[in-house]
């Protein structure tokens, strides 16, 4: 296993959220894209993408923890997919797979969404100081409860983590 100087994406957040321009929240952004975009290009998909294993190093973001990737025809080949990573960051379609077949292409999209969210706001999505998440939680996204957009955050970069971007 290889060692990957840096720290997580959440505690980078934590630690430099204040200093954090627009211009460099979009770069972190646009670099997380790439990547996920550059290993579904190589047939790979993580996922488990989360603040907790996305690591910023030197103002660059790298992937890590790659325990649940797959290549993905293997991914989709799959009869039964259990329940990965930590619950805000989970596509909803995981969470009612008889309705639902899951991508995972889309799966890993959908959590690059909800990261970006995080960029935006600085803190974990649904995050509340001393409760873990748990299945209620799970059940409210299924329904459809999301986060709200952060104040002042530009409207194109709304539009990227919710899916509205139309690329003309």
């Amino acid at each position: 296993m290889d060692y990957i100087e840096g720290e997580t994406l959440e505690e980078y957040l934590k630690e430099n959220f204040h200093n954090l321009t627009w211009r460099k929240k979009s770069d972190l952004a646009y670099q997380l894209a790439r990547v996920v975009s550059y290993l579904h290009h190589k047939g790979i998909t993580h996922r488990d993408l989360n603040s907790g294993n996305i690591i910023v190093y030197q103002n660059t973001i790298k992937i890590a923890d790659f325990g649940l990737s797959k290549r993905i025809k293997e991914a989709t080949s799959k009869k039964k997919i259990d329940l990965f990573g930590v619950i805000p960051y989970i596509d909803p379609k995981r969470f009612d797979k008889q309705l639902h077949p899951l991508d995972e292409k889309k799966s890993d999209v959908y959590s690059v969404g909800v990261l970006l969210w995080e960029i935006s706001s600085g803190k974990p999505p649904f995050y509340v100081e001393g409760q873990p998440y748990n299945n209620n939680l799970a059940v409210k996204i299924l329904q459809g409860y999301r986060e709200s957009v952060v104040p002042d955050t530009p409207a194109d970069y709304v539009k990227l983590y919710t899916g509205k971007f139309i690329v003309i």
